[in-house]
């Protein structure tokens, strides 16, 4: 029996990276290909980290789409430093011959028309490549089986201003696109992914004793964002951002969901990419503002912890 069907859009980054090698190494998912978007680091950048994730994998028979260099409407941003410069930490990878497949607004478009209700999209970087597809062809999201998307903010406070997460605030036109397309989302935001994190002590005891390349490259990743957070925040632990709406895919069971009506800032000088959710406590959705989406309000930490783990650090 094949697996789910997926496509990953993603600007690798450390957590895109995990969250690639997560979905790759289960077999419950069939990875159609791996789209590519500047965020985290530029679009050069994250295509051959991409690429690099995959050969290391040995895993290059998937395409990778090299997508949106820029947002919609502003100045790129990105996280080198957190992420590092090239990136993926401090690991360095072998980029492997391969060029890119081609466009990624033609791919989405083929690929969900040809198969309606079947693919699920998981989008853990800005959601520009998206917003353009469904620009160029109105309705084509909404032949996506489901979108899941890391990205956004509740009630938790932001990662990257007081109120807002990176991937929203890097494209909030393209958040804000993708939220009214229609599309049946699901939102992994702050609020569940500050729930799942790693200190150094934990991961050391994850990777020690382990002599193979992927163990070496989790824990070279993840240094640089250990000693962002131990410097900014007083504590070196690494947030499980993108990898979780992997799971979300692979084990829905072990989070719990609920509706809400939300729309996205794009004009505020403060509130750059604000979720703004209505969660008044109205007994009629009609009075609601916004699009009615599902987000992710809890998780099981510690199952969550133990299946990123056995997909990627088996023993």
């Amino acid at each position: 029996m094949s697996g789910i069907p997926v496509v990953l859009d993603m600007d690798p980054g450390v957590d895109d990276a995990l969250a690639l090698m997560m979905a790759l190494n289960s077999p419950e998912l069939d990875v159609l290909a791996v789209c590519t978007v500047s965020g985290n680091v530029p679009i050069e950048v994250a295509t051959n980290n991409g690429i690099s994730i995959l050969g290391m994998l040995g895993r290059l028979d998937i395409p990778v789409y090299r997508g949106s260099e820029r947002p919609l409407k502003r100045e790129p941003v990105h996280a080198a430093e957190v992420h590092g410069p090239g990136g993926l930490g401090d690991t360095e990878l072998p980029i492997p011959d391969v060029e890119p497949s081609g466009s990624v607004t033609e791919f989405l478009g083929k690929i969900l028309s040809e198969r309606p209700g079947e693919v699920t999209v998981i989008a853990v970087g800005p959601l520009t490549n998206l917003a353009r597809a469904e620009s160029k062809r109105r309705g084509i999201l909404q032949k996506a089986k489901q979108l899941v998307v890391m990205g956004g903010s509740i009630r938790e406070p932001g990662n990257v201003s007081p109120i807002a997460e990176f991937n929203f605030y890097a494209d909030p036109d393209a958040a804000r696109a993708v939220v009214r397309s229609g599309v049946e989302l699901t939102l992994v935001p702050l609020d569940a992914t500050h729930q799942v994190q790693i200190g150094r002590s934990e991961l050391d005891r994850w990777v020690d004793g382990k002599g193979f390349a992927e163990a070496h490259f989790v824990r070279g990743s993840m240094e640089p964002a250990l000693a962002y957070t131990d410097r900014i925040y007083g504590k070196a632990s690494f947030c499980l951002h993108d990898p979780m709406a992997v799971g979300c895919v692979l084990r829905p069971s072990i989070f719990q969901t609920t509706r809400t009506s939300i729309d996205v800032e794009v004009e505020g000088e403060l509130a750059n990419g604000q979720v703004v959710a209505d969660l008044r406590p109205f007994v009629d959705d009609r009075h609601r503002k916004g699009v009615s989406i599902n987000w992710v309000t809890d998780v099981d930490a510690d199952a969550f912890k133990a299946m990123f783990k056995d997909r990627v650090l088996p023993e």
